[in-house]
């Protein structure tokens, strides 16, 4: 007879820890992971902890037992954080105007199947005919890459086969002597201005353009922040880890804590010097690019603070934009100031890389 109690009990414990890691995860926004990196840890799966206590809550709920309210509360406490990862929004057919700006971020993965740094000339005819298929005014591209012994040819070609007459390039490091790898500013509207985004001991993770457009100036950013680096292997251990050697077990948890810790830390130093540059800005800001990070995270909420995600305007469901094994990522954004109104957005499900491209269209208002 107290079979019944004990495993009613075992099964409200587990409830109580899922719903404190979901607290935790909500949490991840108002933590500087520099303090405490646990709480950004646990962001990055904040989707599936929502949906495991969200069955709780409905396991309860059906069974008639007043322990429903333990999910429910956190829930309903994250509700901004839910609003930023899902939208509910009724799909309204839209026709592109004239007078709208189309702006495409694409993380392209060097054009390439493998991590030689060789293009694959068939996944980046893909990926160009995409591109010009759409007729966008503005092109932002992360881990773009060509090889050529005249180092620049091939981003005139570029720009020429997209029809948009200027161009911004800046390499991630040191470029070598016949290829490229960096961030690219495409677009169709005159450039007057540009700067890159770097501190010491840091890589180039941003650049900037100031556009005229309509004889107003804008400030195009462009931004790839610090990514995880994790391999194969490390990615294969999370969503199948291995119980059977412990020390091994320790020894790989251990490794891709800290790396993911690491990582969360460069990202807020990163978006510290973004802000710095948004706060110096004179200008309207549209800024895109791949964030390495999701909408529960800690950079994302400082930058929300002064920009909007234009997914949050016209996005629906929950648009992950990363295309690898982890199903549930959205980390490529496009955020506007206030002096923009977004009149459509849209994620593309093109996989000719590990990312899939955001779109919208957005007027000046």
């Amino acid at each position: 007879m107290r079979k019944v109690p004990i495993f009613k009990g075992f099964i409200v414990l587990i409830n109580v820890l899922a719903a404190l890691f979901l607290a935790m995860s909500q949490l991840a926004t108002f933590v500087p992971p520099s303090q405490y990196a646990i709480f950004s840890v646990l962001s990055l799966v904040y989707p599936i902890l929502l949906v495991i206590n969200l069955s709780f809550f409905l396991f309860w709920f059906v069974v008639r037992s007043k322990y429903w309210l333990i999910s429910l509360i956190v829930i309903i406490l994250g509700m901004n954080n839910l609003m930023d990862n899902f939208q509910f929004q009724l799909k309204r057919d839209y026709a592109e105007k004239e007078k709208d700006i189309k702006v495409i971020t694409y993380n392209v993965r060097l054009f390439s199947t493998d991590k030689t740094g060789k293009d694959s000339m068939i996944l980046k005819n893909n990926i160009v005919s995409f591109l010009a298929s759409e007729q966008a005014g503005i092109i932002c591209l992360q881990e773009y890459h060509s090889m050529d012994r005249n180092v620049y040819l091939p981003l005139l070609e570029l720009s020429t086969t997209l029809n948009l007459k200027t161009y911004y390039y800046e390499s991630y490091y040191n470029p070598r002597y016949d290829q490229l790898s960096g961030l690219v500013i495409f677009s169709k509207y005159e450039a007057v201005n540009k700067g890159k985004l770097k501190f010491p001991g840091s890589r180039t993770f941003g650049i900037y353009t100031d556009l005229v457009i309509d004889k107003d100036t804008i400030r195009l950013f462009n931004i790839h922040l610090a990514s995880i680096r994790l391999q194969e292997s490390d990615i294969g251990f999370v969503l199948s880890p291995k119980f059977t050697d412990k020390e091994e077990f320790k020894s790989h948890s251990a490794t891709i804590y800290s790396k993911l810790k690491n990582a969360f830390i460069l990202r807020e130093q990163q978006m510290n010097y973004v802000l710095q540059e948004i706060h110096n800005c004179p200008f309207p800001i549209i800024l895109s690019g791949d964030f390495n990070d999701t909408p529960s995270s800690y950079i994302y909420n400082m930058l929300s603070d002064y920009l909007t995600d234009s997914f949050i305007k016209k996005g629906n469901g929950l648009s992950r934009t990363y295309a690898g094994n982890i199903p549930y990522l959205r980390i490529d954004y496009i955020f506007t100031s206030d002096h923009f109104i977004v009149n459509q957005y849209e994620r593309e499900l093109y996989h000719y890389s590990d990312h899939f491209p955001v779109i919208t269209l957005i007027s000046k208002k």
